[in-house]
């Protein structure tokens, strides 16, 4: 196949050209390819690497065929081809029949779902990693409140198996919304800062002891980024990320007790939200995930502080990112490949993520001029109008 006339964003490559591709596997980039293969032509289109998200869970977590097709198809809409699930479904991705299930499930999609082991099953011991990572497994989700002991025995079996730990920095001690005016305007119990920074310190000091892999998960503190980016010279397989809710919206999108905009970490304020915007401009934070994560509408249908956690954006992913990022310069699209495809990519030691000869041809096509309206009320999104669509994936 050759993808003919496509002006193609990477991480390295910003330019109109052609793309041949050979059983799965792009085999030359150049302005002109002239050959018998299938062609397609991308005149006017917009050729990028498929999204990888690091953070994701199903519909309610329930880990079933139904969630998991669903999830798969929103993503596509959004622009991601690859998916690492957080371990924490219902049940929880603790066994090799958990493996197994979604590996059975995988055949039958165009999207690639990469399961996180969880690093303690429901009776809180230390599951069989080594034996999950060999069926399939990508990494250990690690929630950065277990006890030393544990993140001491789950960091030597990342050391061993050379593995990514997904880190949920978070003491877990409660909050529902951003610790600030708008929590003391509405009454609602805070989410105290020191809740993440604490944690990431600790967590740090592990990453740089075992000198393992780290992906601290939708990271909103400003201090956090900080010294993830000091432990950086230390351990250069530190990662972090931030959702792209946290960069776009703030907690004045909770005034009213919307419910739609209610999400763990909980959206900071207005400055916070600028500096987290800096930082991204800066490249201190490496990755962006959609932090997806959808429930039934009579959950979100409650009292803010019994609401669930949440939102079911995943479909809009490249959307929002190319018009509230891109579009209003912040970023460009180069930047947003090197995030969105290049560095989960290396994490993972895929061999995509990127538009280069010898790497899997996972593309996405686009129409960066087509626009539609997001029309749900149950997200902060209803009624946006947005830029970019996702016409092939390939």
């Amino acid at each position: 196949m050759i993808l003919k006339n496509a002006f193609i964003y990477d991480t390295s490559i910003k330019q109109k050209c052609d793309i041949q591709i050979k059983n799965g596997i792009i085999v030359k980039i150049d302005s002109n390819i002239s050959d018998n293969d299938d062609i397609l032509d991308c005149t006017n289109k917009t050729i990028m690497p498929q999204f990888i998200d690091l953070n994701v869970l199903p519909k309610n977590k329930t880990l079933s065929r139904k969630s998991l097709l669903s999830l798969a198809e929103k993503s596509m809409k959004g622009g991601v081809g690859s998916i690492v699930l957080n371990s924490d479904t219902n049940p929880k991705i603790d066994n090799e029949m958990a493996i197994e299930f979604i590996k059975g499930i995988n055949n039958d999609l165009q999207v690639d779902i990469y399961p996180s082991i969880s690093s303690v099953n429901n009776e809180n011991k230390i599951c069989d990693i080594s034996i999950m990572h060999s069926l399939g497994g990508i990494g250990i989700s690690l929630q950065s409140n277990q006890s030393p002991n544990t993140i001491d025995k789950i960091a030597k079996y990342a050391k061993m198996l050379d593995i990514p730990i997904f880190v949920n920095a978070d003491d877990n001690l409660g909050g529902v919304i951003n610790y600030g005016v708008m929590s003391a305007k509405l009454g609602l119990p805070p989410k105290n800062p020191l809740s993440e920074i604490k944690e990431v310190a600790k967590i740090l000091e592990v990453a740089i002891f075992y000198n393992i892999k780290i992906v601290f998960r939708c990271i909103v503190e400003p201090r956090s980024i900080k010294l993830i980016n000091e432990a950086k010279k230390l351990n250069k397989n530190i990662f972090c990320e931030t959702s792209i809710h946290h960069l776009i919206l703030n907690d004045e999108s909770c005034d009213n007790y919307n419910t739609s905009a209610k999400i763990n970490p909980p959206l900071k304020d207005k400055k916070t939200q600028e500096i987290l915007i800096e930082n991204l401009k800066e490249n201190n934070i490496d990755l962006l995930t959609s932090l997806q994560c959808a429930c039934y509408n009579s959950l979100k249908e409650k009292v803010f502080s019994e609401a669930e956690f949440g939102i079911d954006g995943i479909a809009y992913y490249f959307s929002l990112i190319f018009t509230n990022l891109v579009k209003n310069d912040i970023i460009d699209l180069q930047k947003i490949s090197t995030i969105c495809s290049k560095n989960p990519a290396k994490i993972l030691n895929l061999n995509y993520g990127e538009i280069k000869v010898g790497k899997l041809a996972k593309l996405m096509v686009l129409n960066l001029k087509s626009s539609y309206k997001i029309e749900d009320f149950f997200l902060p999104y209803n009624n946006q109008i947005c830029d970019g669509v996702i016409e092939k994936f390939i």
